[in-house]
């Protein structure tokens, strides 16, 4: 019989559902921590904050670059590094409804902020970067009196 759904793999990705995602919890042991995201530093790497109390700089692991994107306030799951406490990597990202799940639940401290943080809106104080605006018109030339200048003067 002929295939007249799809191409080749078809029947192959047929049983894969797109239910509901299961929660990827952390480890019992001290390897593993979650944390938010607080700046994107670039080349996949950012400052993270873990909710043990520390500051870290995060690096995505290999298997996530292209897979998954993670962005300013986003929850992640971090690997503690064993011989450098400044560094972690990021093996997993949660999405909102997760990250809200896991906080119902008390593994994240109820008093972390998920909103989305805007990192490319500008200050305000930086907006007009010192140039003063003015909705003043200036007047017409044929209102003013403008001298005529004699060229025989110059």
């Amino acid at each position: 019989m002929v295939n007249k759904k799809g191409g080749k793999k078809y029947k192959r990705n047929k049983n894969q559902s797109d239910g509901e995602k299961s929660i990827r919890l952390k480890d019992g042991e001290q390897s593993q921590e979650y944390a938010q995201i607080t700046k994107c530093l670039g080349n996949c790497r950012f400052t993270v904050f873990c909710f043990d109390g520390k500051e870290r700089m995060g690096t995505m692991c290999g298997g996530m670059k292209n897979k998954q994107f993670v962005n300013c306030k986003d929850i992640v799951l971090v690997s503690l590094r064993v011989w450098q406490d400044t560094k972690c990597d990021i093996i997993h990202s949660y999405d909102y409804n997760l990250a809200r799940k896991l906080k119902e639940k008390g593994h994240i401290p109820k008093s972390i902020n998920l909103e989305s943080c805007n990192q490319n809106e500008p200050d305000e104080e930086d907006d007009n970067l010192g140039i003063i605006f003015s909705t003043d018109m200036p007047e017409s030339e044929e209102e003013e009196e403008e001298e005529e200048v004699n060229l025989g003067d110059i």
